[in-house]
């Protein structure tokens, strides 16, 4: 189950467990991204893709959307947004919003799936190397990333006992449409693509259900921005 699967990360990983010939269910809010996104993970060999729309910051509608998937064995928490902005022009609905989906969006999915999961399962949490350093303007987003990965610490020395794996991806930039709205100039070329963190996602899945990552950090061999 991928969280966020309509575009950018979430989009690149479900279409990478397609690749495998993986039963996936595509999860996000927008029905005509995520049908396309469906589509292309079927094309790329899916066994099966199915894509159910859900607002990860709505209890109910995840709750129904983990107990329709059935038994999962990997669940990829993908989905997130960013306002970016000099703290004190942010408002308290874009700083809300950041947070709610990115972090409580997070909670929510791992919250539900945990049922869903046997010894060996998997939570991939998407973090980002903003959930280790603040940078100027990204403080929602930061703040949002920081409290994933302090959750992801948690929750996994919770669920060590029944033998489910928690791994947080600290990924560094990556070339999606969340740069479209950002102000300034960024070298574009210089960042991850979205095909690049789908592929290590996948590799930890591929681990033996005893190994346990419980970090991965990824970035171009450029460096920060």
């Amino acid at each position: 189950m991928v969280s966020g699967a309509g575009r950018g990360i979430g989009r690149a990983v479900a279409v990478a467990f397609g690749a495998r010939g993986d039963e996936i269910v595509l999860a996000a809010r927008s029905v005509a991204e995520l049908e396309d996104a469906a589509r292309e993970a079927r094309s790329a060999g899916a066994a099966a893709a199915r894509a159910v729309t859900c607002d990860v910051t709505d209890e109910t509608q995840v709750r129904v959307l983990m107990d329709d998937a059935g038994p999962l064995d990997v669940v990829v928490c993908a989905a997130g947004v960013a306002r970016v902005a000099p703290f004190t022009e942010l408002s308290v609905q874009d700083w809300e919003a950041t947070v709610r989906t990115t972090l409580t969006g997070t909670f929510l999915c791992c919250k539900h799936a945990v049922p869903h999961l046997g010894r060996g399962g998997l939570l991939v949490l998407l973090c980002s190397i903003a959930g280790r350093t603040g940078f100027p303007e990204w403080s929602a987003y930061s703040a949002a990333k920081f409290g994933v990965l302090g959750f992801s610490q948690s929750i996994r020395a919770e669920l060590r006992p029944r033998g489910i794996r928690v791994t947080a991806v600290l990924a560094g930039a990556v070339d999606t449409a969340l740069w479209d709205d950002v102000p300034g100039e960024w070298e574009r070329a210089s960042m991850l693509a979205t095909a690049d963190v789908a592929r290590a996602v996948v590799r930890l899945a591929e681990e033996p259900p005893h190994v346990s990552v419980d970090e991965l950090v990824i970035g171009h061999v450029a460096g920060a921005l």
